[in-house]
């Protein structure tokens, strides 16, 4: 089962992680995450992951707890990583301003 693993720069500290297993021709498991450096810290904004269940997004808040789970059964995982890149790519400022809402209110 060949694995992929890459990253995609976006801007400053923002990036995207892809990673997923082939078999057969096919993806398998695989997740797509939109993170951000804070120092030595890596944080998880957002990420969509898939492979023995049906592809979703899971929208994550500060603490790592998910906020909300979206699916996407009616798509093949292959197309799935393609949706996610897509979606990180126009809208990550989206993610991160909500993601920096929820720090600010955890701290007050």
């Amino acid at each position: 089962m060949p694995e992929k693993i890459y990253t995609i720069e976006l801007v400053g500290d923002i990036f995207i992680l892809v990673y997923f297993i082939t078999e057969k021709g096919e993806v398998g498991n695989f997740v797509v995450k939109l993170n951000m450096v804070i120092g030595d810290s890596i944080f998880e904004l957002a990420r969509y992951d898939g492979g023995f269940h049906a592809p979703h997004l899971d929208i994550l808040k500060p603490d790592g707890s998910k906020y909300r789970t979206v699916d996407y059964d009616t798509l093949a995982n292959a197309q799935a990583v393609n949706v996610a890149i897509e979606d990180f790519r126009n809208n990550w400022e989206f993610y991160l301003e909500r993601w920096k809402q929820w720090l600010e209110k955890r701290k007050s």
